[in-house]
């Protein structure tokens, strides 16, 4: 059931949120993976549209949220894969993950994957932007 895009964007078409990246609900991830694609997309269009930077700038866009859903389909095959499979070998992998997400380091770790809030883009672009849409300087 999961599957991705190859590309983000030909051309004048961007695909972002499903018709981007399908994938199990499990988690809840989706949501917040289009969502923050939609984010990532629309200051860049404002920027490009306002002819503030450069329509390359929009090349960015793929390169910077493909691996992130491509990391959200991972995660939510590996989810599917812990809840579906009945052998031994995958029990014992589930009750090592369960111990593991006990452990305060590791549940905010997969907290922050699974919510995507642990998601920081930062990008090699010189961006000329005002406002509370545009993207924070770190």
């Amino acid at each position: 059931m999961a599957r991705q895009a190859a590309a983000y964007r030909s051309g004048r078409v961007l695909l972002a949120g499903d018709a981007a990246h399908v994938h199990h609900p499990v988690g809840g991830q989706g949501l917040n993976t289009g969502v923050q694609d939609a984010v990532n997309l629309g200051w860049k269009l404002g920027q490009v549209i306002n002819q503030i930077s450069p329509e390359t700038l929009l090349d960015s866009y793929h390169a910077e949220r493909h691996p992130v859903a491509a990391r959200v389909l991972r995660n939510s095959m590996a989810q599917i894969a812990l809840l579906r499979r009945p052998d031994d070998r995958t029990k014992a992998l589930r009750d090592t993950v369960s111990e593991l997400v006990g452990m305060d380091e590791p549940r905010k770790r997969f907290a922050a994957m699974m919510s995507g809030l642990g998601i920081h883009t930062r990008s090699g672009t010189d961006i000329r932007c005002s406002g509370a849409a545009c993207p924070i300087s770190t």
